[in-house]
């Protein structure tokens, strides 16, 4: 029993509630299903801005998905859900001035926290992308 105890206690918590929480924030809090879909494979509401990627397909490791998600897309419609994001050159390497009227929009949902950012990123990885 004392080793199933270690073990449990091994496993980060964040993980180990990953699956879960990271799919209501896709699906609800940021509302990623509006656009890339429920099954992520690109069709959204026919009322989102327009056609997402299909993120079955998508090349982007972890850490650019994270940055995409956080920063958003300049000159597109991908939001950005760091609601701080553009205020230093943490996205991309450019200043809000930089980016100019290129500015991602802000999310029609909710900002994220970079906890929630990085949920988003695995959930995309464990449940769609190569599938």
């Amino acid at each position: 029993m004392g080793a199933v105890v270690a073990f449990a206690m091994s496993i980060d918590p964040i993980c180990a509630q990953s699956p879960s929480f990271a799919q209501r924030i896709y699906q609800d809090k940021a509302d990623c299903q509006f656009c890339h879909g429920p099954d992520g494979d690109g069709r959204g509401d026919p009322r989102s801005p327009g056609k997402a990627p299909d993120l079955h397909k998508t090349a982007l490791t972890r850490e650019q998905l994270i940055e995409v998600i956080a920063c958003g897309r300049p000159a597109t419609e991908m939001p950005h859900f760091d609601k701080y994001a553009y205020e230093d050159k943490s996205c991309y390497g450019l200043s809000a001035a930089e980016v100019g009227k290129n500015m991602p929009p802000d999310p029609h949902s909710t900002p994220l926290t970079r906890r929630e950012i990085e949920a988003v990123a695995d959930h995309i990885l464990a449940a769609f992308v190569g599938k």
